[in-house]
C-alpha cells in the first residue's frame, strides 16, 4: 500500500473494517452455506484479504469495486458513516458511486 496517499489508505481501511466485521457476522449467522446460497460466491468470505492485496498492488479502483461487491452481494446494511467514507473513496478515485442500503 506504499503508493496510496495516506488519507485514501486510511479511508479504505476504515470502510474495510466495518464491511469485514459485518461480513463475518453474516457468515456466522448463516451457518452452513449451500452452493446456491448468495454467500457461496467467490471473494466474499476472504474479501478483506482480496481488497488488501489489490491495495498492496496499487489497484485502488479494483479494491474499491471489490468492497462494493462485498456490500451488495449478501447484501450488507452498512452505517451511514461507512457509506460516506465509500463516497469519499469514490470521489477521490473518480468512480461513480451510489449509496448502498443503510439502516432504517
Amino acid at each position: 500500500m506504499g503508493l496510496l496517499p495516506n488519507e485514501l489508505r486510511a479511508d479504505f481501511l476504515e470502510a474495510l473494517c466495518e464491511i469485514s466485521a459485518l461480513m463475518a457476522i453474516t457468515f456466522e449467522q448463516a451457518g452452513s452455506i449451500s452452493e446456491d446460497h448468495p454467500l457461496a460466491q467467490a471473494g466474499l468470505m476472504n474479501g478483506r484479504d482480496i481488497v488488501l492485496d489489490y491495495l498492496y498492488h496499487n489497484e485502488a479502483g479494483v479494491a474499491f469495486e471489490h468492497m462494493i461487491y462485498m456490500v451488495e452481494e449478501p447484501p450488507l446494511v452498512i452505517s451511514e458513516h461507512c457509506a460516506n467514507v465509500l463516497g469519499q473513496i469514490a470521489e477521490t478515485l473518480q468512480i461513480p458511486f451510489y449509496k448502498p442500503r443503510l439502516p432504517g
